[in-house]
C-alpha cells in the first residue's frame, strides 16, 4: 500500500471529528478574546509614562528650582507644580523633593520619593511606571542644574545620582514599590507553574482512559471486583502523581539551563532592591512556597478529573487528544492575562481564579499586599467544591454504560485501509 492513501485516511478522520472542529472555533475565539485584554493591559501602561509629572518641592532652594526646571525641559513641559500629594488624581506620577536637597545634592547624596498611581498590580503596569523610566531623566536634570548652580563657583561636584524611593497608590492604600514586585513577581511565576503542572496531569488522565478503551483493557478493568470509585480515584492519583514526576524533570532542566545561560557561578548571590534602593524586602518564602505546592497539588487534581471525564466520554484516543488540546490551552490563557492585566479584588475575579485555579497564587499575593483575604478565600472555596464536583460526576459516569461505549460524535467512520 502506498503512503497517498494511508494519509488521506488519516486527515479524513481527523478533520470530520467534531472535537477537532470544536478547537478550530475554540481557540481562535479565546485568544482574540486575550489579545484584547492584553491590549487593555498594554495601553494602560503606556498612559501611565506619558502622562504628566507633578512636583511637590519642600526643599525649595535654588537648586531645587533648576532641578524642576530642567526636569521640565528633559521631559517636554510635562512638569507642572503640585501643592501637596493629595494631588495625585491629576498627575501620573508625584515628585516629591525634600527638605535638605540642596545639602545632599552637593554631597552626592541626593533623594527624591515618588507617589504612583496604579490600577493593576500586574507585571505589565509594574514594570511601566513613570519612576523606573525616568530614573534617567532625574540623573539629567539633577546635573544640569548643579552644573547651572555651580557655574563660577569654587565649588567641585563628583559624578552626580539621584536615589529614588518609589512609592504606589493602589486602592487608597501606599505600597513599596520593591515589595510589591516581589510578590507579584512570584505570584505569576507561581501561576505559571500551576499552569504547566494542569496541562501535564490534564494529558496524562485524558490519554490513560482512552488508550485503555483503544487497548480493550477497559472492559476487563470494570470487571474486576472493584468499585467505580476506586477506579476514578485511582486514575485521577496516578495521573497527579505522573505530572509531578514530568513536571520535577521539566523545572529541573529548565532552571539549569536558564543558569546556564544567563552564567550564573555557583554561590554568587544575585542583587537585592532595584530603582528604588529600598533593599530585600521581607517575604515569607517558606509559608509561600508551601501555598504554591498545595494550589499545584488542587489544581492537578481538578484537572486530573477533567482528563478522567474527558478519557470516560470519549470512544477513541483521537478524539481525547482533540479534546483535551483546547483545556490546556485556556490553562495557558489564563496565565498571560494574569500577567498582562493582573487580578482584582473583587467577586468576578475571585469566581474565575477559584474555577480556572491558576490565578490563585497571584489573587493571594494581591491579597497579601492588600491585607484583605475574603476574596482569596472565596476563590479557594470554589476551587474545593468544583474538585467535589468534579469527582463526583466521574464517579457517576463511570458507573453508567457511557464510560463502555462512550459518545460516538461522529456518524461515519473512517474507510478501512484498501490496498
Amino acid at each position: 500500500m502506498s503512503f497517498k492513501p494511508l494519509f488521506e485516511r488519516e486527515i479524513k478522520a481527523v478533520l470530520k471529528n467534531p472535537g477537532f472542529l470544536i478547537t478550530l472555533i475554540l481557540i481562535p475565539l479565546f485568544y482574540i478574546s486575550l489579545g484584547s485584554v492584553m491590549n487593555i493591559g498594554v495601553r494602560s501602561a503606556v498612559s501611565q509614562v506619558s502622562g504628566y509629572i507633578g512636583v511637590v518641592d519642600r526643599d525649595d532652594t535654588p537648586l531645587s528650582h533648576l532641578f524642576v526646571y530642567y526636569l521640565n525641559l528633559t521631559l517636554d513641559g510635562r512638569v507642572s507644580y503640585a501643592n501637596g500629594t493629595g494631588e495625585l488624581g491629576s498627575y501620573s506620577t508625584i515628585v516629591v523633593i525634600p527638605r535638605g536637597f540642596q545639602e545632599m545634592a552637593l554631597n552626592n547624596s541626593a533623594n527624591l520619593s515618588t507617589l504612583t498611581r496604579i490600577n493593576s498590580l500586574s507585571l505589565v503596569s509594574l514594570g511601566a511606571i513613570p519612576p523606573l523610566a525616568l530614573q534617567g531623566s532625574f540623573n539629567d536634570a539633577l546635573r544640569y542644574a548643579l552644573a547651572s548652580f555651580t557655574l563660577g563657583k569654587k565649588i567641585e561636584i563628583g559624578n552626580a545620582s539621584l536615589n529614588t524611593s518609589i512609592q504606589l497608590v493602589y486602592q487608597g492604600r501606599v505600597l513599596d514599590y520593591t515589595s510589591v514586585n516581589t510578590f507579584v513577581g512570584y505570584g505569576i511565576l507561581s501561576t505559571f507553574i500551576i499552569g504547566i503542572m494542569m496541562s501535564f496531569t490534564a494529558g496524562f488522565a485524558t490519554s490513560a482512559s482512552a488508550m485503555e478503551k483503544a487497548e480493550k483493557a477497559f472492559e476487563l478493568l470494570l470487571s474486576q471486583p472493584v468499585g467505580r470509585s476506586r477506579i476514578v480515584l485511582a486514575k485521577i492519583a496516578a495521573s497527579v502523581v505522573a505530572a509531578f514526576i514530568v513536571g520535577l524533570v521539566f523545572f529541573a532542566s529548565l532552571f539549569v539551563s536558564v543558569m546556564h545561560a544567563a552564567g550564573f557561578p555557583g554561590g554568587q548571590a544575585l542583587p537585592s532592591g532595584g530603582a528604588g534602593g529600598l533593599g530585600r524586602p521581607q517575604v515569607d518564602l517558606g509559608g509561600a512556597v508551601a501555598f504554591t505546592a498545595v494550589t499545584v497539588f488542587l489544581g492537578s487534581l481538578i484537572s486530573g478529573s477533567i482528563g478522567v471525564l474527558i478519557g470516560g466520554v470519549v470512544s477513541d484516543e483521537r478524539t481525547a487528544g482533540i479534546l483535551v488540546t483546547p483545556i490546556v490551552m485556556i490553562l495557558f490563557g489564563f496565565t498571560i492575562i494574569a500577567e498582562f492585566i493582573g487580578v482584582s479584588l473583587d467577586a468576578p475575579t475571585a469566581v474565575l481564579s477559584g474555577l480556572t485555579v491558576t490565578p490563585l497564587p497571584l489573587l493571594l499575593s494581591v491579597s497579601n499586599i492588600v491585607g484583605d483575604y475574603s476574596f482569596f478565600y472565596l476563590a479557594l472555596s470554589l476551587s474545593i467544591v468544583e474538585l467535589a464536583i468534579l469527582i463526583g460526576v466521574a464517579i457517576k459516569l463511570y458507573n453508567s454504560e457511557i464510560v463502555i461505549t462512550g459518545l460516538h460524535l461522529r456518524k461515519k467512520s473512517p474507510p478501512a485501509y484498501s490496498s
